[in-house]
């Protein structure tokens, strides 16, 4: 059981780095910086997305993870994590197990294989829209319970 979580601890660690680039395999200094920042804006017709991959029992526990606890005013945990950013909810999306299918829908073949080689087992994806951040500075890295992807923009 410990050989399995090593290795899929050393397959998410390949994968955050990308496989297509071997430079991408040596170890980095965390993403996160000091200052939250405004993103470049997407080019006309496009839309930049941010992806996280999780891993969750149920389905219902990566909504509850990404949504405002009901009849509260209290953060989400997502947003309590991404403490560096503000998150829009409504800008944010859940898929647990059909991970495939929802990325063939606006991505490409190549583009989907990269992103689920980058998931590296997690049965999670959680998509923010850059919408999500209403405009304001942010700043994306892993969390406790979520490995940053990366963002890749769309047509849209």
């Amino acid at each position: 059981m410990k050989m399995t979580g090593l290795f899929n601890r050393l397959l998410r660690y390949i994968a955050q780095r990308g496989l297509r680039d071997a430079a991408r395999l040596i170890p980095s200094e965390s993403n996160r910086l000091e200052q939250p920042s405004r993103a470049k804006p997407a080019p006309d017709g496009q839309m930049r997305l941010h992806l996280f991959g999780a891993n969750f029992e149920h389905e219902a526990d990566a909504i509850g993870f990404c949504t405002q606890p009901p009849g509260t005013d209290l953060p989400s945990p997502l947003t309590v994590q991404l403490d560096g950013a503000f998150v829009d909810h409504a800008e944010v999306e859940v898929v647990h197990g059909a991970i495939k299918q929802r990325l063939d829908t606006f991505l490409e073949d190549e583009d989907t294989d990269d992103v689920l080689l980058r998931l590296a087992g997690d049965n999670t994806l959680i998509i923010l829209t850059e919408r999500a951040f209403c405009g304001m500075p942010f700043s994306l890295d892993d969390t406790q319970d979520l490995t940053y992807l990366g963002d890749i923009m769309v047509r849209v």
